[in-house]
């Protein structure tokens, strides 16, 4: 395959890079910013896989392409990226120090693309250190005390990281007896090499110990450096141990043992530095550590029982999907949040946070729910000895994301971010709305964009609703605590009572109310009734009433008695001579 559409791919970036530096471009370059990951992303939707391309001809020689892993991770990255530009682009209009970010942005970009379709080592080391340093100036942007100590915190991460990386790079490049990722990932390193591409890749993942860097610089960036810096760029370190190390082809034993036993910690861990965070955005980077975590625990299973990758693979690809477009989503509905001055719009923007927020933990049938269920599925071909506790992190981990997405809504209604002067809310909200309608549908679409291995999705089970429920609840109760702590004990039973007491007192009020009108009303009947006795002259006609009556009662009782006489039987009549007796004479 010809090199030319790599390059136009990673070239157009860096062109749009270079072009922000001529201030008579700078207009049009804003409007391009958004279609930059364009040419990458129509090279992995409309190439034909495997797609191989080389140039022998450049220092130790240049090596692109794609499989089915780098492929969904440039569609779901590049969306990602021209989501974050059309924010960008509105989000930095007015701000004194555009140009720059414009530059590191696009530099970012190119970097986190090119590592994506690099095939050799050189390549990816070259572009991950490309979107690693850019990202420091993303982080520096607003120059002011927080940023600045964001700022050094992060680039002595990347520092450490990017030396132990090299380190790994070269002594398993050495060992295989080549600089192609293939051949490094096909042959056997040493322990020593996993150990340093661990811990380069556990930087940029942000796995405990080495997460310190992440939710700082969070908090500190621009809201659509935020966005890619979460959703996107810390997928570096996962895509890097999924390409280069030799999951599924030797077991690592104590190098999983140690992943998984970081990655159980972080999920949990990450939950109680969280909730502590009062700025939204450094919520939302606790919450991105907790969910590298879960991806730790595949990662560690994959090395542990090299047999159980071909089961795990396929979700952690799809986990990785679904946590970057949903907190992609959620940062850039952060600034969105903040866009807009009335109530109502405030009101729908959080609304569409909350479902946000419902999939990222895990609600059944969402992305969040599947992808756990399938993972939990998967790791039942993995250690038997690990797989109850591993179970029951994936499980628990619902409460805690629940619990820290709680957090989150909380504060950005008690401190959202600043928003830049006179910003266009509406610009601003669209991309924001799109990735989420991604975020939503991305389970519908999954069979479509992984064809041969979304079986495991698609058979998932949709995953249990009592997780997220459990952190709902606890979430509520911990709010009423923190309130009735703030407002005092005596004033909090007194307002939790109050409704009783109202209720109550207006019953009273019901009842007195009720009983003066039936008094009033005993008083005005019998004057009602003799004022219209007066006015109607009833009496005269209540007399002559009762004489008609007393008739009507005479005659009725007086007919009846004339017909009960019964008849005297006729007979001969008897004279008065019978009864004399006739004298003799």
């Amino acid at each position: 395959m010809s090199l030319l559409p790599y390059l136009a791919a990673l070239g157009l970036p860096v062109m749009l890079a270079v072009l922000l530096t001529w201030p008579k471009m700078r207009s049009l370059v804003w409007r391009i910013m958004p279609f930059a990951p364009l040419p990458a992303l129509a090279l992995a939707l409309l190439g034909d896989l495997p797609m191989n391309a080389q140039a022998e001809w450049l220092i130790l020689g240049l090596h692109f392409g794609l499989d089915e892993v780098s492929r969904l991770f440039v569609i779901f990255t590049g969306l990602l990226w021209c989501a974050a530009g059309a924010s960008a682009r509105h989000w930095m209009r007015h701000d004194p120090h555009a140009t720059s970010f414009g530059v590191l942005f696009a530099m970012a970009q190119a970097g986190n693309l090119g590592l994506l379709l690099a095939q050799d080592a050189l390549s990816f080391y070259a572009f991950f250190a490309l979107m690693s340093f850019a990202s420091y100036g993303l982080v520096l942007h607003s120059r002011d005390t927080e940023a600045q100590g964001a700022a050094r915190l992060y680039i002595g991460f990347v520092v450490l990281g990017e030396l132990a990386l090299f380190a790994g790079l070269a002594l398993a490049a050495s060992q295989a007896g080549s600089f192609l990722l293939a051949d490094l990932r096909s042959a056997v390193p040493s322990d020593m090499a996993v150990a340093l591409l661990i811990l380069g890749f556990g930087v940029k993942l942000g796995i405990m110990p080495l997460h310190l860097w992440l939710p700082p610089a969070h908090g500190a960036a621009p809201v659509p450096a935020s966005a890619v810096l979460s959703g996107a760029m810390i997928k570096a370190g996962l895509f890097g141990m999924m390409t280069i190390l030799p999951l599924g082809g030797v077991a690592y034993s104590d190098h999983g043992t140690v992943l998984m036993a970081a990655g159980m910690v972080t999920i949990f861990a990450a939950l109680l530095l969280g909730v502590q965070q009062v700025n939204p955005k450094a919520v939302l980077g606790y919450s991105s550590v907790s969910q590298m975590g879960i991806l730790a625990l595949g990662l560690g299973a994959g090395l542990m029982v090299p047999e159980a990758w071909a089961a795990i693979l396929p979700v952690l690809m799809f986990l990785a999907a679904h946590h970057a477009l949903a907190k992609g989503a959620l940062f850039l509905g952060t600034g969105a949040f903040a866009a807009q001055t009335g109530l109502a719009s405030k009101l729908g923007v959080t609304l569409a946070l909350l479902v946000l927020a419902f999939i990222l933990a895990g609600l059944p049938a969402s992305s969040g729910g599947l992808g756990k269920e399938a993972l939990k599925t998967a790791l039942e071909a993995g250690s038997p000895v690990w797989l109850p506790w591993l179970s029951v992190a994936l499980t628990l981990s619902g409460v805690a994301t629940t619990l820290l997405m709680a957090r989150y809504i909380a504060m950005i209604w008690h401190n959202p971010p600043k928003a830049p002067a006179n910003p266009a809310a509406e610009a601003v909200l669209l991309p924001f709305l799109l990735v989420s309608a991604a975020s939503v549908a991305l389970p519908a679409v999954w069979g479509t964009l992984a064809q041969t291995v979304a079986a495991p999705i698609r058979l998932a089970p949709s995953g249990a609703l009592w997780p997220v429920l459990c952190g709902v609840v606890l979430a509520a109760g911990v709010a009423v605590f923190a309130h009735a702590q703030r407002i005092g004990a005596g004033v909090f039973l007194s307002q939790l009572t109050a409704p009783f007491r109202a209720f109550g007192a207006r019953a009273d009020a019901i009842v007195a109310a009720k009983r003066r009108a039936a008094r009033r009303l005993g008083h005005a009947v019998p004057k009602a009734l003799g004022d219209t006795a007066t006015r109607w002259r009833l009496g005269q006609s209540a007399i002559a009433c009762l004489i008609a009556l007393t008739l009507a009662v005479e005659l009725g009782t007086t007919q009846p008695a004339e017909t009960a006489i019964s008849p005297v039987p006729q007979t001969d009549p008897i004279l008065l001579q019978d009864l004399i007796p006739t004298p003799d004479f």
